[in-house]
């Protein structure tokens, strides 16, 4: 990396592949990035993790047409432009950015297969100033309808209501006039602990794609070595 700037080097290294479209995965974690550089070559990426970085802008991610899972916690952006054209996106993480209002983003309404959205963690003591707005989950709900999980908890499907049921009780807790303190319950987790692990058949696909080359590595070697055998043989014999 040069000056903040993601290069093709480090996407190299820290993705363990040879080709840049062929990389699926990729964490960028806390490198004072600055610059996406040349994320946007990356044509069959699906996870990527630039969390907790500088950056404050986003239109190189635009090339990303198969990302399904983008983590942009703890960064300094205050526009999602360069998103909106993300059409796979499922999981997006926010929390901790300068995402000032709901108006900021509208942008990403059009994303259908968005699912999953995240602008505060207060387990990582991650927020946004929308956040701090009173209305500011009924605002979210009603700009994106299809949502089913907002800063890990869920709106839609199994457990939405105890959820909710929650929340009111919480909002109870914290207009009381005699201090009481609000109640604590757990909420989702943006994704798996395992989650950016290859799975045991990735790897034994990477095992086996490994094990063919060198195969075929090793027979067009013998190919060679008899080609050049023989150069030499009609070279004696002349």
């Amino acid at each position: 990396m040069v000056d903040g700037v993601i290069t093709k080097n480090l996407l190299k290294l820290r993705s363990g592949e040879f080709d840049l479209e062929s990389i699926h995965t990729v964490i960028l974690k806390n490198l004072d990035i600055s610059d996406l550089g040349c994320i946007g070559e990356c044509s069959t990426l699906q996870r990527l993790d630039v969390s907790y970085n500088n950056l404050t802008k986003l239109h190189k991610l635009a090339g990303l047409e198969n990302l399904q899972y983008l983590n942009l916690a703890a960064n300094r952006i205050s526009s999602l432009e360069g998103l909106q054209v993300l059409d796979n996106l499922e999981k997006l993480n926010l929390a901790g950015n300068l995402i000032g209002g709901v108006d900021s983003l509208r942008c990403l309404t059009g994303l259908e297969k968005l699912s999953s959205l995240r602008l505060r963690d207060n387990s990582k003591g991650l927020s946004n100033p929308v956040c701090m707005n009173s209305n500011y989950i009924t605002d979210v709900m009603a700009i994106f309808p299809n949502l089913q999980t907002l800063d890990g908890e869920r709106l839609k499907g199994r457990g939405s209501d105890v959820f909710k049921m929650l929340r009111e009780i919480d909002t109870a807790l914290a207009n009381r006039t005699d201090g009481g303190d609000s109640r604590e319950y757990a909420v989702e987790s943006w994704v798996k602990d395992d989650y950016w692990q290859p799975s045991e058949k990735f790897e034994q696909t990477m095992l086996g794609d490994a094990q063919q080359q060198l195969e075929d590595l090793l027979s067009s070697c013998k190919r060679l070595s008899a080609t050049a055998d023989d150069k030499l043989q009609q070279l004696k014999e002349s």
